[in-house]
Order: C-alpha cells, then structure tokens, then sequence
C-alpha cells in the first residue's frame, strides 16, 4: 500500500435508517479522498435498510449483519474490528459526510502525530434535509480537554481517530446513548484532541434520535460516568451532589425548582470552580462559559 495514501475505514452502524442510509452512503462513495472502505453492520433492521445498502455495488463498501439486535455499543465495537484502515472515521446512517471531510481529516492527523482524533464543527438539518443552523464548538486541545469534564464536546458523526487507539479503548459496554463521550473522554487521558473549524458533516434531527427519545436513561447513564470524572478531578462527592452535578450540566433545570436543590448548587459551582483555577493544565474561562 502506498504509504502516502492510508486506508481510511468509515464505521456506519444501521438499525431502522432505510430512509436515510443510501444519502449516507453516497456522501462517502463521493468523498474526495478515495482510499477507503464503508464498513456497514446492519444491527437487525426490521424495515428496508438491507435492500437500500446491498443496493450500492460500490467495493469499497464491507457488509455485514448481527445475527440479532444487539444495540450500538457491540455494533460500533463491531465497526472497530471489522476496519483495517490506519484511521477509522465515523459517521452514522442518517447523517451526510460532506466531500472534503476525510481528505482535511486526514491531512491534519497525518502532519500532527501527538493528535489522536479530530472532529469539526457541524450543520444541522431536519429530516427533509433543510439546513437549520451551523454549530460552532471548543477547537483547541487546551479547551476540549477542559470541556470534556463537563460536557461533550464533538459530534461523533464528524470524528476521525487512529485506527489502533480507538481499537485498544473500544466503546464502552453499560454506556449506551452515551458511548461516544466515553471513548473520547477516555482518548483524551493519552492523547490530544482537536475540532476543526470546518463543518465537516451534516448531522440530522428528526423524531427517532435517541438522545431526544431517551433523556431520562441518557441522565443515568451520565450519574455513573460523572462518578468517574469527578474522581479524576480529585473532587470529593457524595451521591446526592454527583446527582445534582448531573442534573445541572444536563440541562434538567425543572430538578431545581424545588428550592432544597437550588440553594446547594452555588456551593458546589464554587468548589468545581476553585479546583480548576488551582489545575494549569485547565481553562477556567471554559469552565465559566459551560456553567
């Protein structure tokens, strides 16, 4: 293989998206970096998503299916280790890759080896397809490593990461609708991590996404990673204050109309505050904007 042009596999996992799939799939048949394959595992559609993707005869495209539904964890870990690409890209089967994504992608990671992901700023459309606004994030690594304590701060349908980290980590099993931030959480205790101030995808909102269907499980699955955090940040908590921590970055503000919650939280945005003055490696202005 001509070492000047690596191999870039592009995860798409696929449960139910046969009325977005095919956009997908071409906006990566139509990259203008060539040197890929689409790796697909259908997790167990039940509607016309098989049809649509065996529909392309593209050989760049590598098929497979899961036996049975086995929900997105395994199916992105299957991704993982179907890819034999130096860099596996991400993009999931309702959203649309735009064409120089892979291309800029690449070209930042090959000249910047002590990065191990990028992601870029986003669009976002409807289901119809309609442009509904741009999403600007943290670009630098000094301050996505401080956000990253907080919040997520990628759009994991526009992320490019080195083929043998993102193998080594893996997602995480039990962190489901949150696994994405897990992984790159995780990544960013080794290596740097970057956005890249182009959109680089178009990512799609529509009725089935399943941040929007599922926030009480999403608030769950945030408390037991939070716990964790937390604990990196060397900040003492009980499990009252991880709960009210979680509430409060997930936006769930109707958890503190109730005054007895309310009143603790200024304390405990202090104590958060004050820890991150006193880490250099830290952005206190981050930490202000988040909260």
């Amino acid at each position: 293989m001509n070492s000047d042009k690596p191999l870039v596999s592009v995860a798409m996992p696929v449960y139910n998206a046969g009325k977005y799939v095919g956009k997908s799939i071409e906006s990566i048949l139509n990259q203008s970096y060539s040197n890929l394959e689409l790796i697909i595992v259908n997790d167990g559609s039940t509607d016309n998503s098989r049809e649509v993707i065996l529909s392309y005869k593209d050989p760049r495209i590598k098929y497979f299916e899961n036996e049975s539904n086995l929900n997105i964890v395994k199916t992105r870990n299957r991704c993982l280790f179907e890819a034999s690409g130096d860099y596996v890209a991400v993009l999931d089967s309702d959203d649309i890759a735009l064409p120089l994504r892979i291309e800029k992608q690449l070209e930042f990671l090959k000249a910047n080896a002590d990065y191990g992901l990028c992601g870029s700023i986003y669009q976002v459309i409807d289901s119809g397809g309609k442009l509904l606004k741009e999403v600007n994030l943290p670009l630098s690594a000094e301050d996505i490593k401080t956000t990253l304590f907080f919040s997520n701060c990628f759009c994991h349908s526009t992320i490019m990461v080195r083929s043998d980290l993102a193998k080594k980590l893996k997602y995480k099993e039990g962190f489901d609708i949150i696994e994405d931030y897990v992984l790159i959480y995780n990544l960013s205790k080794f290596v740097k991590l970057v956005n890249l101030p182009f959109p680089s995808t178009l990512y799609r909102i529509h009725g089935n996404n399943v941040t929007i269907e599922k926030k009480e499980e999403v608030l769950g699955k945030l408390y037991k990673f939070n716990t964790g955090i937390l604990q990196d940040l060397q900040i003492e908590s009980s499990a009252d204050q991880v709960k009210m921590h979680t509430h409060f970055l997930g936006y769930n503000y109707s958890y503190f109309q109730d005054p007895s919650n309310f009143k603790p939280l200024e304390s405990w945005i202090l104590n958060i505050y004050g820890k991150i003055q006193n880490n250099p490696e830290l952005n206190p202005q981050i930490v202000r904007e988040i909260f």
